[in-house]
């Protein structure tokens, strides 16, 4: 110790009065370049700028949305469910829902008119593995903050077929024609795929239920999407988006807004479904309903959890919509991919097309609608108008009715790829 000690006096004189403002200089631009990255970080997430008061209104969004969990899950991959008391979910921050009185159950439920049956298709396995949330609580995706910057990224986008197309959506969809007649809801098995997509795009298949009477769209989204800015992963979840200003100030992704009133201790948005097979007989479906309730007019969702059960998961009050209130004017199925312009766009559906053979092609069966009278009916009177604004890239078929397994069908998709850069 002596030793080094007495060197560090024997070499001041000479180097280290050198060295010291050169030392000095380096610590400095290094604290400049760790603030500077520092900053970076904190104000940029998922790939979007931020600033600090955005990034401060983010943090007090997270507030209101993570309510304290009476008991926390977490799933395979790391996502992380908390079950929330049921009064205290982020539905009852909306304005229009304060003195809300929760509807536990459907005052009724629609009228089935064919019998659904099939040893071939099966409804996808969903819902909690652990036994869901405790009595009195449900599940809720817990929210971080990239997930509020990329689903205002995503919102503050989004379009749906038939608006001016903007670069980057594709869509190959098949839509009620007749905009005379009113609809109250509709149920479809859609079959799950798991299409390759990269970080910054997505692929969907969805259900629109809207109501465009009115200057502003009122819509309800629902299916399933693989989005990993959205959810974190490339597993084929659950999802939907609801709007009553086509797109400009209400509404959200899953419940990243107030606004869906959840009632089950079983079921969330963004949960992962099981992927269909290659074979006929490994044939899954997610199998939504959203329809209009007659006694109260909220638009409940149910899932299919097996052949003979649709479970109520929770409901769109009457009062979040304009149109809405009263109906829709029509009802879409199909495909929907997003992908930066610069890229080549990803797989839509299965990315095969093969109108003739179903299991291989993404496709949406046994659709229905709901009618005034609160029965699921079978489009057999309606012709379906096809829409795909790629139809070299991406394709979409309306079969009508095609045998007792996936009865009315429409079937859509395509493999993506350079030829269909914008």
């Amino acid at each position: 110790m002596q030793f080094v000690e007495y060197t560090k006096r024997r070499l001041t004189p000479p180097i280290l009065n050198l060295l010291l403002p050169v030392k000095m200089v380096f610590k400095k631009i290094m604290l400049l370049v760790l603030v500077a990255v520092s900053l970076l970080l904190s104000d940029q997430v998922g790939g979007t700028s931020i600033s600090r008061e955005e990034d401060m209104e983010l943090q007090k969004e997270l507030k209101r949305l993570n309510k304290p969990p009476i008991k926390s899950i977490q799933e395979e991959g790391g996502t992380i469910i908390d079950c929330i008391d049921i009064n205290k979910q982020p539905a009852f921050d909306h304005p229009l829902l304060r003195n809300h009185t929760i509807q536990m159950r459907p005052s009724s439920y629609p009228k089935e008119t064919v019998i659904e049956d099939s040893m071939i298709l099966k409804p996808a396995i969903i819902g909690l593995k652990s036994g869901g949330c405790p009595q009195g609580s449900v599940p809720i995706r817990r929210t971080r903050k990239e997930d509020l910057i990329v689903a205002k990224s995503l919102s503050s986008a989004n379009v749906h077929p038939l608006t001016l197309q903007q670069p980057g959506y594709h869509f190959a969809t098949a839509r009620t024609r007749d905009s005379t007649k009113k609809y109250y809801g509709a149920r479809a098995w859609i079959s799950s795929r798991n299409p390759s997509v990269e970080i910054d795009q997505f692929s969907e298949a969805v259900i629109w239920i809207q109501n465009r009477i009115t200057d502003q769209l009122n819509s309800i989204q629902i299916g399933w999407t693989v989005n990993p800015r959205l959810y974190g992963d490339n597993h084929t979840r659950t999802f939907t988006y609801w709007t009553a200003d086509g797109y400009q100030k209400t509404g959200c992704f899953n419940t990243l807004c107030p606004g869906f009133v959840q009632v089950n201790a079983h079921h969330h948005f963004g949960a992962p479904l099981s992927i269909s097979g290659g074979s006929i007989f490994n044939q899954y479906a997610f199998v939504p309903t959203v329809y209009k309730d007659p006694g109260t007019g909220n638009w409940w969702y149910l899932v299919k959890t097996d052949k003979a059960k649709n479970e109520p998961v929770g409901y769109w009050p009457k009062s979040l919509f304009t149109g809405l209130a009263d109906f829709a004017s029509e009802i879409e199925f199909g495909g929907e991919v997003y992908s930066p312009p610069s890229k080549p766009p990803p797989p839509m559906g299965s990315g095969l097309f093969i109108p003739n053979i179903w299991p291989k092609t993404g496709f949406i069966g046994k659709i229905h609608t709901v009618n005034g009278f609160n029965k699921l009916v079978e489009p057999v009177s309606l012709t379906m108008a096809t829409f795909s604004d790629k139809p070299d890239c991406y394709h979409v078929k309306y079969q009508g009715f095609w045998g007792f397994i996936v009865r009315y069908t429409m079937m859509y998709g395509g493999a993506g790829g350079p030829n269909c850069r914008d």
